[in-house]
């Protein structure tokens, strides 16, 4: 099953029930079924990922043995990496006697490295407005690769082969970031402030975990072998705006001004000062260009995830979509390409094309002429360019 939305990724649950019951409240272990995450990575696709051996590097690959994370002298080699850098190596003899003791594998930002998980971590950055990274976490039976933690951004774990148990503990922190007050923690702080036992998830091939960031959880393989990629997401937060703010503040002269100081009998103009200085603060994120600068960047926060077809891509158009609040709909019994404020009519007999356009995230010349045989080639080019006058679509 490729996945290509994110219905396709929770199902059989939908999207209505996640977000009212679950989504930022509580985790949920999703039930799928077997070959659901076929094509996101196999055992066979993973070996081929290992087996391109100069690319992992000791940031790329790391081991933990029943709790202990591995140091790079145990598992790699000094050498030079792909860009001629002194670095630690994967050395994968060592590899291999690790995983014959039960070592825990892990292989980081693997996001982009096959099809199907280009495919996921687009769909979650899509639906959630979110930086998706995929890491894949391969253990064996009885052995436990990290104790109880949280994370500081949610986890989507899709779950690819054999079987695992995990257990999630009510957590003690409200939404925590990634910060040095969240990142350095203690393993006894950990064991100290997980709360109860919330949920107990016998995960299978096919099946998703939710976990919002700060709930506490860890996991044991109960068969033989077993792998899961858990996609972290980083979402836009209030401090993002603080930013943005500050930046504003300096084109203000109220904030370039010295506060006075209270030491020179000044006490009173230093807390009216203070006082005037949040009270300007407060009117920033009500000025409209600040909101549609912030809205841009929530658009635009996900990572790229380009997509090069040889050779196709050397000799045809790619596009992709530009606009996330356009939408195709009927008004006075034509078609319309627009948002509730500004429309404009479609020419009949391409409401359906324009509609294909704006459902698509990327798509080549071909696929859209492959869509729409019988449009003559001068109206689909001249569609198109249309599209990207109004900003809906732009070439890559």
């Amino acid at each position: 099953m490729t996945i290509a939305s994110f219905a396709d990724l929770i199902a059989p649950m939908t999207p209505e029930t996640f977000y009212a019951e679950y989504h930022g409240k509580k985790p949920v272990h999703i039930t799928g079924w077997p070959g659901k995450f076929d094509s996101v990575l196999t055992w066979d696709g993973l070996s081929g990922l290992l087996n391109q051996n100069n690319i992992w590097t000791r940031h790329a690959l790391a081991m933990v043995m029943d709790t202990r994370p591995l140091q790079p002298p145990e598992y790699c080699y000094p050498g030079k990496d792909r860009d001629g850098r002194d670095n630690m190596l994967v050395d994968f003899g060592k590899v291999s006697a690790w995983l014959r003791r039960g070592a825990s594998l892990v292989l980081n930002d693997i996001d982009t490295l096959t099809p199907g998980l280009k495919a996921i971590s687009s769909v979650l950055e899509t639906e959630l407005n979110a930086k998706a990274q995929g890491n894949l976490y391969c253990s064996w039976k009885a052995h436990q690769g990290f104790g109880s933690h949280f994370d500081t951004h949610d986890v989507y774990a899709v779950h690819v082969a054999g079987k695992k148990t995990w257990h999630i503990y009510q957590r003690h922190f409200q939404d925590p970031i990634a910060h040095p007050v969240f990142k350095s923690l203690s393993d006894e702080f950990h064991e100290k402030n997980k709360g109860p036992l919330s949920l107990e998830a016998p995960l299978e091939p096919g099946d998703l975990l939710y976990i919002p960031r700060g709930w506490y959880h860890h996991a044991l393989a109960t068969s033989q072998a077993t792998f899961h990629i858990a996609f972290g997401m980083t979402t836009v937060i209030g401090l993002d705006l603080l930013a943005m703010v500050f930046e504003r503040a300096v084109h203000d002269p109220l904030f370039r001004a010295t506060v006075p100081s209270p030491k020179h009998g000044a006490g009173r103009a230093f807390a009216d000062h203070l006082a005037e200085l949040g009270n300007r603060l407060a009117t920033y994120p009500r000025e409209s260009d600040l909101v549609a600068q912030f809205e841009k960047h929530m658009e635009r926060f996900r990572y790229p995830r380009w997509t090069l077809t040889l050779p196709d891509d050397a000799v045809q158009r790619r596009f992709r979509k530009s606009a996330t609040n356009v939408s195709v709909f009927q008004r006075d019994n034509r078609w319309w390409i627009g948002s509730a404020k500004k429309g404009a009519p479609i020419p009949p007999g391409l409401d359906t094309a324009v509609q294909w356009i704006v459902d698509q995230q990327a798509f080549a010349e071909t696929d859209f002429s492959a869509a729409f045989p019988d449009l003559a080639p001068a109206a689909r080019e001249k569609l198109l360019g249309d599209m990207t006058n109004m900003g809906v679509i732009k070439p890559e």
